[in-house]
Parts: C-alpha cells; structure tokens; sequence
C-alpha cells in the first residue's frame, strides 16, 4: 500500500472519518437523484469507468506499474461482482425502493461476507458473529417484509438479494483471484473494468436504444458528477488514508453509520418515510453489523479485524 506524506493529526483523522460517513452515506440519495434521469446501467458503468481511469493515472503516477493481462482479468472479475452485478443493480433497484431502504440492505452485505469468509477459510465464526448474524437475519426479514408491503415488487426485492450476494462474492471470493498488490492501482483496474462490463450491460438491455439526452435533467447530472468525483474519488481516496494511518476496526464503522446517514438524508431531503418497523431494522442490523466487522481475538490472542474491499455505494 503506498502511503501519503499528509500527516495523522487527530484533526486530519477527524475530518476523514465525516467526510467518509457524510460521503459515502449521501451517496444512496444521490443514485436516486441521478437515476431519475439517466439509464442504470449506463449511470454506474460511467462514473466507475471516469473515476478508475483517474484513480489507475494517480497510482501510475505514483510509479506503480499498470496490471498484467492476468491481473487486469482477476479486476474484471472483481469488478463485475462490485460494480455489475452490485453497485448497477442498485442503480436499478432505486428507481422504485426509497434509498434510505436500499442503504439498509446493503449494510446486510458483511452478514454475508462473514458467512463466505467462514467456508473461505475455515475459521470459525465464534458466538459474538453467530449473534450478530441472528439478529441481522431477523432485521433484514423485518425490512423485506416492509419494503414489499410498501412496494410489492418481489423482482427488485430479489435483485437486492442478487446484489448483497455478489458484493458478499466479489469481496470474499476475490481475495484468491490474481490481483495487483497495490491497493490504489487494483481497486481503480477494478472500477475501471467492472465500469465497462456495466455499460456493456447497459446497451445490451436496450439502455442506450432507448436514451434521451434532452429529458436528462441538470439534478441528475449534478448527482452523477457527485457520485463520480466524491463518492468514488475522494470518498476513496479518504478511506485509502484512514487504512493507512488509523486501525481498521475504526475505518470499518462507514458499514454501520452509512444507513443511518442515508436513512436521514432519504427523509429530510426526498421525504422518504421512515415507518416504525423500518426503526425496529435498523435497531437490529446495526449492532448486528457491528457484531460482525468490529475487531476480535484468534486463539494466540492477536487482534484481528474482518476487513473487506469497501462497500462503495
């Protein structure tokens, strides 16, 4: 991991961990702004395609050598998981689920990769894990009964499942695939080409055939321009930093404060209605988040924190 020359003063550390839970929690509110407007497909396979182009010329400039033919297929696969098949079908899912809602599932996603992480490597769960796990199953049944009560789309309730499996996958699964040992050249080759694989996608399913240049609104296009710059570069940028300097539990706290800041936004800027059994989720799904991410002991006593590739919204 290439290091920053930028110092750790307790307020640089500060200003890092707001800018990544306001960034990165927004995000959700502006992929349903932007998706108002613009194509799914083509939305997410854009922003990650202009942000990985910028993030692989940083790490070249920086003077780490550009993936080989075997790595760059390992990122494609990555890629596909966390872009295609999770972040777009985000994309899509919004277009009807508040965001606030779909922020929620996608905190269920280290429920997941804790499970894939288990078979992965053997390692036992232990019995904090195994009771954040009952209490995130019980708090996801309590959302998805919910969310279709309200919109009873059993396609777009399968299609977060969908995409909280692949993100669980790409995060876990991933490891083993071949990769670049930078972490700032891998996670941009992983935007860069899961981002075409999305926009491939996205003309497959007619996106392009059926795109209107002139209804696309200003809002939109400024929540892309959002999503691009802050939330895959900057917000990026800030965790590559805090996982340089700061320990990694702390850095994992954006998996269980993110929904909360989305369900905020959703109902003070969108006016998403937060209903009583959407609280008793919440209640339940962060802690058991924070059961399963925060830092625990092996058996020879050395720490150990469940990381896994950021959860970019």
């Amino acid at each position: 991991m290439t290091r920053t020359d930028v110092a750790a003063t307790p307020g640089r550390v500060l200003a890092a961990f707001v800018t990544l839970y306001l960034v990165w929690g927004s995000t959700y509110l502006g992929i349903r702004i932007a998706v108002e407007t613009l194509p799914p497909f083509l939305l997410a396979g854009a922003r990650f395609v202009v942000a990985g182009a910028v993030i692989l010329a940083v790490a070249r400039h920086r003077g780490t050598p550009f993936p080989t033919r075997r790595e760059w297929l390992g990122a494609a696969g990555v890629g596909f998981c966390l872009v295609t098949l999770s972040n777009a079908l985000i994309v899509w899912v919004e277009q009807r689920v508040p965001s606030g809602v779909v922020a929620l599932f996608a905190a269920g996603s280290p429920l997941l990769i804790s499970l894939f992480t288990r078979q992965r490597t053997g390692t036992p769960l232990g019995a904090r894990r195994l009771i954040g796990l009952a209490l995130g199953t019980v708090g996801l049944a309590l959302l998805g009964s919910e969310t279709f009560a309200a919109i009873p789309d059993p396609l777009r309730l399968g299609t977060i499942a969908l995409a909280m499996i692949a993100w669980a996958v790409g995060a876990t699964y991933g490891r083993d695939w071949p990769q670049t040992r930078n972490l700032l050249m891998g996670s941009g080759a992983q935007m860069f080409a899961g981002g075409w694989i999305a926009i491939v996608a996205g003309v497959l399913l007619g996106e392009a055939n059926h795109f209107d240049a002139s209804a696309v609104s200003w809002q939109s296009l400024a929540a892309w321009g959002y999503l691009t710059v802050f939330g895959s570069m900057l917000a990026y940028t800030v965790f590559q930093w805090l996982m340089e300097h700061v320990d990694a539990t702390a850095v994992a706290s954006y998996t269980y404060v993110n929904p909360i800041v989305a369900l905020a936004l959703g109902a003070l800027v969108a006016d998403e209605h937060i209903t009583p059994r959407i609280v008793l989720a919440t209640l339940l799904l962060v802690p058991a988040v924070v059961l399963v991410v925060v830092k625990t002991r092996t058996a020879t006593g050395e720490q150990r924190t469940e990381t896994t590739a950021p959860q970019e919204p």
